[in-house]
């Protein structure tokens, strides 16, 4: 929660200051299930890119309430594009059940990996994503059949 709070914070000043020269752009993440789901991506974590799965769950976490979209601004450049320039082409994507975070140390959610789901998203995959308009990606939880030959972990279909 406190990372809403400071990255919106942030946001908010940098637009009060006029600064422009970052371009802002935005991402949602639908949650299609009946509890609380937290989100974490690995955008600016250089350290853990593909396919070293080993993750930070410091930052950033998004709660969306279960049944809920939530839209994620961000700055640097079209999410396809960014992806495009990592090492792997590679975006990992964590879902955890909210109260997963609240009752487990992290070191207890990393050895055992306790993940709902992990999609591993290509610049390919981001723009299978996209909306009808063509101008944002909606990333789903859980998984939809546009996903069904999308890398991901449990692999889709398993539940």
């Amino acid at each position: 929660m406190k990372s809403i709070v400071v990255s919106t914070c942030f946001s908010l000043i940098l637009t009060l200051s006029g600064c422009t020269e970052r371009n802002f752009y935005s991402f949602w993440v639908e949650n299609n299930s009946d509890y609380d789901i937290v989100f974490h991506y690995k955008i600016f974590e250089a350290q853990h890119t593909y396919p070293d799965t080993l993750f930070s769950i410091e930052y950033p976490n998004f709660v969306i309430k279960a049944h809920s979209t939530d839209k994620h601004n961000y700055w640097a450049e079209r999410l396809e594009t960014y992806i495009e320039k990592m090492p792997r082409d590679t975006l990992s994507v964590f879902f955890f059940h909210a109260d997963t975070l609240d009752k487990y140390p992290k070191e207890i959610i990393q050895r055992d990996y306790k993940i709902l789901q992990r999609y591993d998203l290509s610049s390919q995959d981001i723009i299978t994503l996209r909306n009808k308009h063509g101008n944002l990606s909606i990333i789903p939880y859980p998984p939809d059949e546009r996903m069904k030959d999308m890398k991901m972990y449990p692999p889709y279909g398993s539940e």
